[in-house]
């Protein structure tokens, strides 16, 4: 019956939809599915042509890049393939919201397209504007890649989430029947405790809903509510978005739900989707096209992330700096676009020490995972010294704290120092994130 209703969503309502709504969702759907069976060779020959037209389009029509290429003495015919877009000076958030006006295309009115805003993780939130067909092949992408476990499109799902996950105002009835007809259930995954918990699972036994997308943090704070009280729920396949998946996260889900996990890297504002099925293989949307910041040959793997999305010609953007540090995997034959081998997490949050060691709190994590506490957060003090914000666990005791120390500067490296601060909570960000780690 599920095959049959996805059979008649994909093949009837949503191709009245996107006629209705300006969208392409089912043509992209389509279009990927195809894609998948294609060459490396051939991928890149798309991308290619898609990058000379956009390139072409924006020289033409955003008053930005065309100052800039005159400016450089750049012309579009110069920029043929991945490899030219170096030629592009990086797109950085300054860059892009000073000259937010100009980088809109001229042909805006007659391009169907929405204005949406970042969640504010790094910085206050930032407008971007997605052209429909940009935002259709996001969505038809995700569709793709949870196609390949047990879901079928339309099946019931809740998004554990805030405003970034799930509609924070109203919206015009057209979106409103789209969520209805995806079975998209959004629940408030910002500020959870034992009650609210309880009321989910209720939920999702009586609706019997087999997936669950969402936070990474959120969804673990629902797996371990399950552990905790012994329960069976019949999840067949979870979707972590938006936060880091630590070992810790996905041990907990594993053993709560027993069920495929499909890790999402994502940003709207990039245009980018990348989805985890083999762990430390995340498959790249072959609409964006991914670079690394700094690189001489093009093959470094590692540093900051710059994005290209071949289809955003409301609004042409090239390598837009994320403000992510990745580790790109040029090695890996079982997927015929880009692959990104890890995910470090935003620049901002990463701290470096003058004793030339860089840490992530993730990284930390099972260090960590024996020591009573509730959760925590790190933060640079001085040139070595770190300050570790701590929430306990009723069973925490003065001598946790000595082993934390000393394992905290086991993990900073040489000359370091460690301080550690006590709170009763932490505050979310703006969009509902945990800027903390939660343990176990």
């Amino acid at each position: 019956m599920d095959k049959l209703k996805s059979k008649i969503l994909k093949k009837i309502i949503f191709p009245i939809g996107d006629l209705v709504m300006k969208t392409k969702l089912i043509y992209y759907y389509n279009k990927i599915k195809r894609m998948e069976g294609w060459s490396s060779e051939k991928i890149e020959n798309w991308q290619n042509t898609e990058l000379s037209k956009l390139v072409n389009y924006a020289y033409v029509n955003s008053v930005y890049y065309r100052e800039l290429f005159d400016k450089l003495e750049i012309k579009p015919r110069d920029i043929k393939s991945k490899s030219d877009l170096d030629r592009i000076p990086v797109m950085t958030r300054e860059i892009y919201i000073e000259n937010f006006e100009k980088l809109i295309s001229k042909e805006i009115n007659s391009i169907p397209h929405k204005r949406s805003t970042t969640g504010g993780t790094t910085a206050t939130p930032m407008t971007y504007v997605m052209d429909s067909r940009a935002w259709s092949f996001t969505n038809a992408d995700y569709i793709v890649n949870w196609e390949r476990t047990k879901y079928n499109f339309g099946n019931k799902y809740i998004a554990l989430g805030s405003t970034s996950i799930f509609a924070g105002k109203p919206k015009p009835l057209k979106h409103k029947i789209f969520y209805i007809l995806k079975n998209k259930i959004p629940l408030n995954g910002m500020n959870i405790n034992e009650e609210i918990l309880k009321e989910y699972v209720n939920l999702i036994e009586k609706k019997d809903i087999r997936f669950i997308y969402g936070y990474a943090s959120s969804i673990f704070l629902l797996a371990k509510y399950v552990i905790k009280n012994n329960l069976s729920l019949k999840i067949e396949g979870c979707f972590p978005t938006s936060e880091i998946l630590s070992d810790l996260y996905r041990k907990t889900i594993l053993e709560a739900f027993n069920c495929k996990i499909v890790n999402c890297y994502g940003a709207h504002d990039g245009g980018i989707t990348a989805f985890e099925h083999n762990e430390g293989i995340f498959e790249v949307g072959y609409n964006t096209i991914v670079s690394i910041q700094n690189t001489k040959d093009g093959k470094d793997s590692k540093g900051p992330i710059l994005l290209t999305n071949l289809l955003n010609y409301a609004m042409p953007v090239f390598n837009y700096q994320l403000g992510d540090e990745v580790k790109l995997n040029y090695n890996y034959k079982n997927y015929n676009g880009q692959v990104i081998g890890k995910v470090y997490g935003r620049i901002s949050d990463m701290i470096r020490l003058e004793n030339g060691y860089t840490l992530t709190g993730h990284s930390f994590w099972d260090q960590l995972f024996e020591i009573p506490i509730q959760a925590w957060n790190l933060e640079k003090k001085g040139k070595n010294t770190l300050l570790c914000k701590i929430i306990k666990q009723d069973d925490y005791k003065n001598s946790h704290e000595k082993i934390l120390i000393e394992k905290l500067k086991e993990y900073a490296g040489p000359g370091s120092q460690v301080e550690v601060e006590y709170f009763d909570n932490f505050e979310l960000t703006k969009s509902g994130k945990r800027k903390y780690y939660l343990n176990g």
